[in-house]
């Protein structure tokens, strides 16, 4: 069997022995979804590709520490949230910091800028609570079950399915706003 069709579980098995290509072929396996997960959370192509790049490298170091009590792809992609969230706080400080030491307005770059260059979706996903964002984007982007998000964030497995719910309804209002308000174009 070539290496690129083990399972996850021989991959890191090797892995734990020194075989770097193992987590070259994990990581190939799993970027795609890491970054999907690390772009809906940030809203930009730029952001995501630094934390999928962070998430992967966090990945490697903690590998040691993986229990395996839930599969590679949930604790994978636990990690791109995180990661996520890591370089959104960054840049939120970044730019409060920012923000204070400019003094002429004509510098400061407007909410109306910034929310122009995302789509529509990822302004849904932006305006719900952080923990609603998580648990949506886990089981649908993600394909993680409810009951490892429930065991990955620590809460019971009935706020995780009402997490999921009351995002998915926000987010269908949020997007039915977003179409009603869209300027119509006139036939003439």
């Amino acid at each position: 069997m070539r290496p690129e069709e083990l399972p996850d579980e021989e991959l890191l098995d090797r892995c734990a022995r020194g075989d770097g290509d193992a987590f070259r072929i994990l990581m190939q396996r799993h970027e795609d979804r890491v970054f999907a997960i690390a772009f809906r959370m940030t809203g930009s192509r730029a952001d995501a590709f630094d934390a999928t790049q962070e998430a992967f490298i966090a990945a490697y170091r903690r590998l040691g520490t993986f229990r395996r009590d839930a599969a590679f792809s949930t604790w994978m992609y636990r990690i791109a949230v995180n990661a996520s969230h890591d370089l959104l706080r960054r840049r939120k400080r970044a730019a409060t910091d920012e923000l204070t030491e400019t003094t002429e307005a004509g510098h400061r770059a407007s909410v109306e800028d910034t929310a122009g260059l995302r789509t529509d979706l990822g302004r849904a996903l932006a305006e719900l609570p952080e923990d609603h964002r998580e648990a949506v984007l886990l089981h649908d982007l993600g394909g993680v079950p409810y009951d490892e998000i429930a065991s990955l964030t620590g809460v019971a497995l009935g706020t995780v399915k009402s997490r999921i719910s009351r995002a998915r309804r926000r987010l269908a209002q949020l997007l039915e706003q977003e179409g009603s308000s869209a300027p119509s174009k006139e036939v003439t």
